[in-house]
């Protein structure tokens, strides 16, 4: 039996916007916020990315539901340079919480921050580590990488960032911890990243491609998610040299990654008879196994019966959200 499609990436795209601190002198097109705003939008963790078919009960629920991600637009960043003295150290190299300290969500967003991250060092030398990042749909200047919002170094900075004093006022006393990527500070989107595919076709809706192998830590803390990214782009690369169509995706919360093939339209699936087109049969039948960190899986032909047949775990037909 065919399964529908599903929606690549399903709640990914959460948006952290209306959360931002910004200098009171300095406010032209930054958003302000509250904590209640942030809490909210950080509450927002229903969705699921349905990486692989729910039915085959091979994979844990915990890695792709619940967790908010971000894979908004890409935007262009800079890093401070040599920390003023008493600065604190920017932490975890890869972690994903950040002291945010302002936000921009016009459509040139990336460059506003950027300039007013110039600007930010100037004024106060001491969070010459911040930097610009990706949130959402827009930018955020933040500072510091931690691994939670609980660990003793990202409480210690955002208490130091929040007594920054200048004229007898704190213009950083709203700070608060922000989730970012962790791929933000390059703000560079690779060519064969999925987002370029749905900007070639942004009024494609909806937008189909074939995923076909899947890279994650399953939310082992000794796993190393940067080396899961670099084999899914591997992979990436190796299918496009045989001439495939090959597309890459990151949800750096959910540490995993995907890789698709081919570009479908609505003439990819008929609701009404739970068929696909023959382009889809066809790489479905180039694809015939679902790689899962590299490998097959092995699934039951009936679940009913655990010592019965089993087959190697089908591809899935997703759907490309607009980023």
């Amino acid at each position: 039996m065919t399964k529908e499609p599903n929606l690549l990436g399903r709640g990914l795209l959460a948006l952290l916007c209306g959360v931002s601190l910004a200098l009171g002198a300095c406010n032209d097109g930054v958003k302000q916020g509250s904590k209640e705003s942030f809490s909210s939008s950080a509450g927002a963790r229903g969705g699921s990315q349905d990486l692989l078919d729910p039915s085959d009960d091979v994979i844990a629920d915990g890695p792709f539901g619940g967790a908010p991600a971000s894979a908004g637009a890409a935007t262009g960043a800079a890093r401070g340079g040599n920390a003023a003295p008493g600065a604190a150290a920017v932490g975890q190299k890869d972690g994903r919480w950040s002291v945010m300290l302002a936000t921009f969500t016009q459509p040139d967003h990336a460059e506003r921050a950027v300039a007013f991250r110039g600007q930010l060092v100037r004024e106060y030398p001491e969070l010459a580590q911040a930097a610009v990042v990706r949130v959402g749909r827009g930018s955020a200047i933040a500072i510091g990488r931690f691994g939670a919002p609980a660990d003793k170094d990202a409480q210690a900075e955002l208490k130091r960032v929040k007594a920054i004093e200048r004229n007898g006022a704190r213009p950083f006393a709203g700070a608060m911890l922000l989730r970012t990527t962790t791929d933000a500070a390059s703000g560079v989107v690779k060519p064969h990243d999925i987002r370029n595919l749905r900007a070639r076709h942004p009024k494609v809706r909806p937008l189909f491609s074939l995923q076909v192998a899947a890279w994650s830590t399953f939310g082992e803390k000794g796993m190393d998610y940067a080396e899961m990214r670099r084999a899914a782009e591997r992979y990436c690369a190796e299918l496009r040299a045989k001439g495939h169509e090959a597309w890459f995706h990151h949800d750096e919360d959910r540490e995993t990654s995907i890789v698709t093939v081919g570009t479908f339209d609505r003439r990819a699936y008929d609701a009404r008879s739970t068929l696909f087109s023959p382009e889809v049969e066809d790489m479905m039948r180039q694809f015939p196994a679902h790689l899962t960190n590299g490998e097959p899986v092995l699934i039951l032909t009936d679940p009913r019966k655990p010592k019965g047949p089993s087959r190697p775990q089908s591809c899935r037909l997703v759907e490309v959200p607009e980023f």
